[in-house]
């Protein structure tokens, strides 16, 4: 892949990207209906937004990790345990290799993007692969299985 066309990839702002729409609920709502809402939109997080500001976050992770104990209450409000408060963001004025960084750092597959106090999407690890493979198709779709694998003779009949 080309080095010039890679930098210019992960040096674009996150403004300039295609954003999930973020899926939101009230922090207030039974966790069961979090979890419904974010099957029934196939999505694996959802943000908790009350009057416009972002109160935090709701993921799959969370679900596995907080929710699947012996005796959990299912209609126990999302903001009373589950919820991960004061959730990291990142501006939309942050370029791809920064939203990559903060990502790898703390192991996240959803990060909310931002403009001033206001949400304006989801940035998601997989959107990523998708616009880093559709910019670069022949790169992409051209790269064998293993890439440090080298054939002995040609494929094919």
């Amino acid at each position: 892949m080309d080095r010039t066309r890679l930098s210019r990839f992960v040096n674009q702002r996150l403004s300039e990207l295609t954003l999930s729409e973020p899926a939101t609920v009230s922090p207030f709502i039974p966790v069961r209906k979090a979890v419904e809402t974010m099957n029934r939109l196939g999505t694996s997080c959802v943000l908790a937004v009350e009057q416009g500001q972002l109160q935090g976050i709701f993921t799959e992770r969370d679900v596995l990790t907080k929710c699947m104990v012996d005796g959990f209450d299912w209609d126990q409000p999302l903001s009373a345990s589950v919820l991960t408060k004061q959730p990291r963001v990142i501006a939309s004025t942050g370029t791809v290799a920064e939203a990559i960084a903060l990502m790898q750092q703390h192991h996240y597959r959803n990060l909310p993007v931002v403009e001033g106090n206001w949400v304006v999407g989801v940035l998601r690890l997989g959107d990523l692969l998708r616009d880093l493979a559709e910019a670069y198709p022949e790169d992409v779709l051209n790269l064998p299985p293993r890439p440090h694998q080298v054939m002995e003779q040609p494929e094919g009949g």
